[in-house]
C-alpha cells in the first residue's frame, strides 16, 4: 500500500493524506467488483464498474507509456513490479475475459446481496485497519527520538545551525528511510520548499558515499538531488537513539519539531516554511 499511495502522491495532484486515502479506497472498490463478479449478484452494475476501472486505468498507463515513464504503478502492490507498458497489456487480457463473461446471467439470489453488501463494508474496513493510513497513526502521537544536545552540536558542526531549515536522518539501507524520501520529495515539491535550505544526514555505511547518495535520490527521492553529510554510526546512532527515519525542523539553533517516519505531517512541515 505504501508503494501505491507514494505513487499516487508523486503527482503532486493532492496532499498526502488524501493519497493515502484515495489509494485505500481504489484498492478496496477492486475488492469489491471483484466480490461482484464472483458472486454474480448485481452483476450488470459489476460489469459496467469493471469496464469503467479498465477504461480510466489503461488510458492512465497510455499516458504515462506516451511520455516515457518505465516506474512501476504499483497496482499489483509492492509484490509484483509493473512497469505501464506491462500493466496495459495485463488490463488487455482482462478486457478480453470481461467480454466472455458480458454474456452471463445475473443470479437473483436475496441472501447473497446481503452477503455481498456486509463484504464491501467489511473490505473497506479492512484496507484502513490493515494498513492504517499515516493521519491514522498521528493521532496522539508525537516523535521524541532525537537527542536534542548530540543533534544541535551536530548540527552546529555541519553549519546548520543559521536560519530555517528542514533536515533529514537517513539511512540509505533502511526501507522505511527511501519511504520517506519519496514523501518528503513530493512535499518539498508541491509546497516549493528551498532546496538548499534542506539537508540530508546519512549514516555512513562504507566508504564510496556520493555514489550512495546519489543512486539513494535517484531511486528513491524522485530525483530530487538534496545537500547531504555522512556520520559515523557511533554519533549517528546515539543522536537519533537508534530511530530512523527522522525528519527535524531546525530555526537558528532552535529544535522546532521532529517527525518519524508514521508522524510526518504535511501540513505542519507547510506552515513552517510559510510563518
Amino acid at each position: 500500500m505504501e508503494g501505491f499511495e507514494l505513487y499516487i502522491f508523486t503527482f503532486g495532484a493532492a496532499g498526502f493524506d488524501f493519497c493515502s486515502y484515495a489509494a485505500r479506497l481504489i484498492v478496496a472498490a477492486e475488492f469489491i467488483i471483484g466480490l461482484g463478479l464472483l458472486s454474480r449478484v448485481s452483476y450488470r452494475l459489476f460489469k459496467y464498474a469493471t469496464a469503467l476501472f479498465l477504461s480510466v486505468f489503461s488510458l492512465f498507463l497510455l499516458w504515462r507509456i506516451a511520455v516515457g515513464d518505465s516506474e512501476s504503478c504499483h497496482c499489483m502492490g509492492d509484490i509484483v513490479d509493473l512497469n505501464p507498458l506491462q500493466s496495459f497489456i495485463k488490463n488487455i487480457f482482462l478486457a478480453l475475459f470481461l467480454a466472455l463473461a458480458w454474456r452471463t446471467e445475473e443470479r437473483q439470489i436475496n441472501h447473497r446481496k446481503s452477503w455481498v453488501c456486509f463484504s464491501s463494508f467489511a473490505i473497506v474496513a479492512a484496507v484502513f485497519i490493515v494498513v492504517p493510513p499515516d493521519a491514522f497513526y498521528r493521532i496522539g502521537r508525537s516523535s521524541n527520538d532525537i537527542n536534542i544536545e548530540e543533534f544541535t552540536s551536530v548540527a552546529d558542526s555541519l553549519g546548520y545551525s543559521d536560519g530555517r531549515r528542514m533536515i533529514c536522518l537517513y539511512s540509505a539501507t533502511c526501507e522505511h528511510c527511501r519511504n520517506s524520501a519519496s514523501k518528503m520529495a513530493g512535499i518539498i515539491r508541491r509546497h516549493d520548499i528551498p532546496v538548499d535550505s534542506v539537508s540530508v544526514i546519512f549514516m555512513q555505511t562504507n566508504h564510496q558515499q556520493d555514489s550512495v547518495s546519489l543512486d539513494f535520490f535517484k531511486r528513491y527521492g524522485e530525483g530530487l538531488e538534496l545537500p547531504s553529510s555522512y556520520l559515523h554510526p557511533y554519533s549517528f546512532i546515539p543522536m537519533t537513539n537508534g530511530a530512523m527515519p527522522l525528519v527535524v525542523l531546525f530555526e537558528d539553533g532552535v529544535l522546532v519539531k521532529e517527525f518519524d517516519y508514521f508522524s510526518i505531517d504535511e501540513r505542519e512541515i507547510a506552515a513552517f516554511w510559510l510563518r
